[in-house]
């Protein structure tokens, strides 16, 4: 993966898969798109990157090509929910361990975002305005599932995610409350 690799995903009540550096994404909308954008933050050397991928997705808990038919029984829906969005991946400190996820479109309210993580690693979220770099909402998790709420005044919301340790696999859900 080169540093410069953005993706936009978009469309109206579309579900699309965004693969970068082990993330995929998913916009599960009953209003209007989400928009998310995607960037993975690689190693600043690509040899090292490149030979400890394989050795990293060895480390996961279960194989990538599963993590998406885990992350939707990790993050469920509730009764009557609309989901916003769902992100999944894993992140490695050899080739991604800080990813910046976007939503452009996103309107303002109060959201119920779950995380899931699993593996010894330690990914932490933070959650915020989408022009402002200080977080509204940021938690922890290792090997647990946490559910928090997120408010954003204005349109469009960030999510960071970084690791500390181990590549762990993750999934994430937003679900519009307010």
């Amino acid at each position: 993966m080169t540093p410069s690799k953005r993706t936009t995903i978009g469309g109206v009540l579309a579900l699309a898969a965004l693969s970068l550096a082990g993330c995929t994404a998913e916009a599960l909308n009953a209003g209007p798109p989400a928009s998310p954008t995607s960037v993975s933050s690689p190693s600043a050397s690509p040899s090292a990157s490149t030979t400890a991928a394989p050795n990293d997705e060895a480390l996961l808990p279960l194989p990538a090509d599963e993590i998406s038919d885990w992350a939707e029984g990790a993050v469920p829906l509730s009764e009557g929910a609309a989901r916003t969005g769902r992100l999944a991946g894993w992140l490695s400190e050899n080739t991604s361990p800080h990813q910046r996820n976007s939503f452009a479109t996103l309107p303002a309210g109060t959201y119920q975002a779950q995380l899931a993580c699993r593996g010894t690693g330690t990914i932490t979220m933070s959650a915020g305005e989408l022009d402002d770099d200080s977080p509204s909402a940021t938690t922890s998790c290792t090997n647990s599932t946490i559910a928090f709420e997120i408010s954003i005044e204005g349109t469009g919301m960030t999510i960071d995610l970084d690791l500390d340790g181990d590549p762990t696999i993750y999934a994430i859900s937003l679900i519009k409350m307010a």
